[in-house]
């Protein structure tokens, strides 16, 4: 049986093992330091739900999770630090969907989608998750 705790642990140190360090901020990058910008990210549990019903002392919580980490842009620097993004998200997806980094902290985690949010001063890759927690009580 995992729990939150359980699982941002897992999925810090899967991103800690890949550079990454936990960034300041908890909800976004809008008044994250410059120097947070493409070697932080910033990880949220969105919601969850009983995907299987009670098993007399169990169920399952399929959880959907959001990584976020940014890249500062301007003028001089938008195409190297979108393409930047880019790489940072291959890497983490990668990473993060390959069974062998994940069996030991829950059940299942797979890739759901990314996108890139372009703000006028980064860009944010945004990567969701669909987590299978298993509660046993």
């Amino acid at each position: 049986m995992a729990n939150f705790d359980t699982i941002k642990t897992g999925i810090a140190g899967r991103l800690n093992a890949l550079g990454y360090v936990e960034a300041s901020q908890i909800t976004d990058f809008k008044n994250a330091s410059a120097l947070e910008y493409g070697n932080t990210f910033i990880l949220k549990s969105l919601s969850g739900e009983n995907v299987e019903g009670t098993i007399i002392d169990r169920f399952y919580d399929k959880q959907d999770w959001q990584i976020l980490v940014a890249f500062a842009r301007s003028e001089n620097n938008d195409i190297i630090q979108y393409d930047a993004a880019q790489r940072a998200k291959d890497l983490i997806i990668k990473d993060l969907d390959n069974p062998a980094n994940w069996t030991s902290f829950v059940k299942v985690l797979k890739y759901k989608s990314w996108g890139i949010v372009e703000t006028p001063n980064h860009f944010v890759v945004d990567i969701r998750l669909s987590i299978i927690d298993l509660y046993i009580y």
